[in-house]
């Protein structure tokens, strides 16, 4: 069972960032630190961020880019990883689409977009039609086994609560978007969201209640 958790959302090869978030996580008490993926693709050192990831055991999914790179899909993308070495092929070649914890509180699952469907699009303004278009989102409602989905894909920072789910994003270390991370308490059920962009690593943005799922109608 974990109770405190640190995350980290896409990261994209920013081997530099990544570190400082992780020396950051050490100094706040947390049982473990989940990435949600999306760790190629970018402008940084591909090797060094998954060395680094497995190095310190961060427990990761694959994301999109993971499945594109090994696919050899999407190549010609800005900033594509084209080439890793062997350690870093077999480190995402292990990894899985989905991770489970149990909390004091109910069960979480790790994954990239929604459930299995790692491009799945939810923002803090998903609605009507957009949200009918997320299939795995209703499957994840409706699943008594997991209340709780920490998820990436998005890179905007998000708490959202729907019948039976409590969606939380950890945004992006990314430095085209706001870089945070986030430490999610399932005891004290708050969730804190902190600076990734250097020079206020660590510092705190936001901390806001963690709401259990609403009932499923």
């Amino acid at each position: 069972m974990l109770r405190r958790l640190g995350v980290i959302g896409d990261v994209h090869c920013e081997s530099e960032t990544l570190g400082r978030v992780l020396d950051a996580l050490e100094t706040m008490n947390v049982e473990a630190v989940l990435c949600v993926g999306d760790l190629v693709d970018g402008p940084g050192d591909a090797d060094a961020t998954l060395g680094m990831l497995e190095a310190r055991g961060v427990e990761c999914v694959a994301g999109n880019h993971e499945r594109w790179f090994l696919e050899g899909e999407q190549r010609t993308l800005e900033d594509a990883t084209q080439e890793i070495n062997g350690s870093s092929r077999a480190f995402i070649e292990s990894l899985p689409m989905l991770r489970r914890y149990t909390t004091p509180n109910g069960n979480a699952l790790l994954c990239h977009g929604v459930g299995d469907d790692d491009e799945a699009w939810l923002l803090p303004d998903t609605r009507g039609y957009a949200l009918q278009d997320i299939p795995s989102l209703r499957e994840l409602m409706l699943d008594e086994t997991v209340q709780f989905m920490l998820g990436g894909h998005t890179h905007e920072r998000m708490v959202r609560v729907f019948p039976g789910l409590t969606v939380v994003n950890a945004g992006t270390i990314h430095p085209q978007d706001e870089q945070t991370f986030m430490v999610v308490d399932f005891e004290a059920m708050r969730v804190g969201f902190y600076s990734a962009a250097a020079g206020t690593t660590g510092n705190l943005i936001e901390e806001v209640e963690l709401p259990m799922p609403d009932p499923v109608e």
